[in-house]
């Protein structure tokens, strides 16, 4: 399996940039995690947008599912004869949000919830429940010989260590430093990234979801003070192997 990179910005991109979209490759099948503003554009660059085996929005938060309504018209508009939908697995908490997501029958629109495991190609992916505003899941996905982890928004939670246990790279949520965390804000600090990442016993982390206006460094620096494994930034474009 390989992770590209799409966006990892949160909750606006910055210049250039867009907010989460990571593309998950195993052989021919490609699957889009999130598709939050700026993606699509970026996701281009990377792959013809009808090639997408799935899609799988981990939460209802607008820069993780914006460009979904944008994704609609470029497959909805271009449908030919004998077109399939693209499968679109999301939460269902909000159902007006999930009945704008349809244009001319873009998508085949499946709910998820952390009872649910599905099976797409060589790949099995299961869901957990995080803690956020609105119903979030974190993602797991494996191929019998590798395992990826993406944390999805949510607040520190033992469920989360649990899930990501030994897991080859977790892709995890760093949004606010430990110098700007108060106790209303659902997100994780790079802080306690790295910690669930140690207590997790992860191979590779990779950091993601950034405030725009940080700097980079500042968030390597404060999750190495927990985590002495592999530890790396996502970049926007870059892909790697799991």
């Amino acid at each position: 399996m390989k992770l590209t990179v799409i966006g990892n910005s949160g909750p606006y991109p910055k210049a250039n940039g867009a907010c989460s979209g990571y593309l998950i490759e195993d052989g021919d099948t490609k699957v889009l995690l999130d598709c939050g503003n700026g993606v699509l554009s970026i996701l281009q660059d990377i792959c013809d947008v009808r090639k997408l085996d799935a899609i799988i929005l981990s939460h209802l938060h607008s820069d993780h599912i914006s460009d979904i309504l944008v994704l609609k018209y470029a497959l909805g508009i271009n449908k030919k004869e004998g077109y399939l939908p693209i499968s679109l697995y999301t939460p269902q908490d909000d159902m007006d949000m999930v009945e704008r997501f349809n244009y001319n029958d873009a998508f085949n629109i499946i709910p998820i919830d952390d009872n649910k495991s599905i099976k797409i190609d060589n790949l099995n992916i299961s869901f957990q429940k995080m803690i956020h505003p609105v119903d979030t899941y974190a993602i797991k996905i494996d191929n019998d010989i590798s395992t990826f982890v993406y944390s999805g928004d949510t607040s520190y939670n033992e469920e989360l260590i649990e899930f990501a246990k030994l897991a080859d790279m977790f892709l995890c949520e760093s949004s606010i430093l430990e110098r700007d965390m108060k106790e209303d804000i659902p997100h994780l600090s790079p802080k306690e990234a790295g910690e669930i990442g140690k207590k997790a016993s992860v191979k590779r982390l990779i950091l993601t979801h950034f405030w725009p206006e940080y700097n980079l460094q500042d968030i390597i620096d404060e999750a190495r003070y927990n985590f002495d494994g592999i530890l790396e930034i996502s970049e926007v474009r870059k892909t790697y192997g799991i």
